[in-house]
């Protein structure tokens, strides 16, 4: 079929560009501000980093899933990794964190591009928010990405007050 764009070529194109926008945003900060807590929480623009790639690693895990099993229940990801400096184990570096974004990155392109068409379809049920197909989840992701993006802008403007 001619003309009718695969449903990984729909989602890479928001997927790219929901990253590119969090990094542009991310590199807005002065090396000095990654790390430093800027919300009352405790929150960096490195943790915000670091929860993205988490969250992506996590859904790759939730995406085989409900390819392996028939109509899996999930816990809604976004509820499992908060973003603190009480979650990460090791203290975090710039470089750490941008190759393990890469990384998570690259594998979910690679799992997602060998996908076949009818894969996208697959059912799956989330604890708090009932049925839901496969490529819905897989659609979350740049969500996410915007998400933190605009928590990015936030934590700048609180800074220039």
């Amino acid at each position: 079929m001619a003309g009718i764009e695969s449903p990984f070529v729909k989602v890479r194109r928001k997927l790219v560009m929901a990253r590119i926008e969090f990094m542009g945003q991310l590199a807005a900060f002065q090396h000095e501000d990654f790390a430093r807590p800027l919300t009352a929480a405790g929150e960096s623009p490195l943790l915000i980093a670091h929860h993205l790639s988490t969250i992506e690693g996590l859904a790759l895990e939730q995406l085989r899933r409900i390819q392996a099993e028939d109509n899996p229940q999930l816990e809604v990801l976004l509820q499992l990794v908060p973003v603190s400096v009480k979650a990460v184990a090791s203290p975090l570096t710039l470089e750490m964190v941008l190759e393990e974004m890469s990384v998570q990155r690259n594998e979910l392109f690679s799992y997602l591009t060998r996908l076949p068409l009818d894969c996208w379809e697959r059912p799956f049920i989330f604890a708090s928010w009932g049925p839901r197909r496969f490529y819905q989840l897989v659609n979350m992701l740049p969500l996410h990405d915007r998400q933190h993006s605009r928590q990015l802008i936030t934590m700048r403007s609180s800074m220039t007050r």
